[in-house]
């Protein structure tokens, strides 16, 4: 069956949005993820006082904040696009969508402090852990948010690709399944659990079905 613009079936009838408007909520949703992103610059300092090795050597010592500084940032801006895209197939909110958003907005504002945190103990388990348990917060409530989209409630566009819908499950489940794996793994290696926090966000960036997808339906387009 041959799929129109924004992956609505060609034969669908025209959606008709009823219920809270998506706007109010995206722009709530863009207002913390953008002052979230700006909090993380806030734990870069210039050194107080220059020790002996001079300013060479006390930027070297903020390798960890640098470090932690990049990583949340492009998980924040992984989330925002994919936030942006699942939004693209919604017609309207209820209440339910806007109080999961709303929780997976708190994670997104927690993401600040788990980022100062591992910063400043990049060598302590416990602060690995809990930069891992917000990360699995996001990914989980992320994977239920779409599972409640693409419900029958009338929320998303009609007639959706069935297989995109599978494949964004597939692909928003990655994070529930690999945090764990860090934070266990920050108990033994807290090296290689940094890592795995920085390849994540890349896995999402190179695997994303849905930038696929669209562009597909562009390559398409008369």
């Amino acid at each position: 069956m041959w799929l129109g613009r924004g992956g609505r079936r060609a034969d669908a009838p025209k959606p008709r949005a009823h219920g809270l408007p998506k706007n109010r909520l995206e722009t709530l949703i863009d207002g913390v993820f953008a002052i979230a992103m700006t909090i993380l610059v806030l734990e870069l300092r210039a050194p107080a006082t220059l020790g002996p090795e001079g300013l060479g050597g006390d930027l070297v010592g903020l390798w960890s904040r640098f470090a932690t500084f990049f990583i949340s940032f492009i998980v924040l801006g992984v989330y925002w696009f994919a936030n942006h895209q699942v939004f693209h197939f919604v017609l309207r909110v209820n209440r339910t969508l806007v109080w999961l958003n709303v929780l997976f907005l708190m994670g997104i504002a927690l993401i600040p402090f788990a980022a100062s945190l591992m910063g400043t103990y990049p060598q302590d388990p416990i602060a690995l852990s809990l930069y891992g348990a917000v990360l699995g917060l996001l990914a989980a409530l992320g994977y239920v948010i779409w599972w409640y989209l693409t419900g029958d409630r009338g929320l998303i566009e009609p007639g959706l690709d069935p297989e995109l819908v599978h494949k964004v499950r597939v692909w928003l489940a990655i994070g529930p399944v690999i945090t764990p794996v860090a934070i266990a793994v920050s108990f033994v290696n807290t090296t290689v659990a940094l890592l795995i926090y920085l390849v994540l966000p890349m896995v999402f960036i190179f695997f994303n079905p849905v930038s696929r997808y669209l562009e597909r339906l562009r390559e398409t387009e008369p």
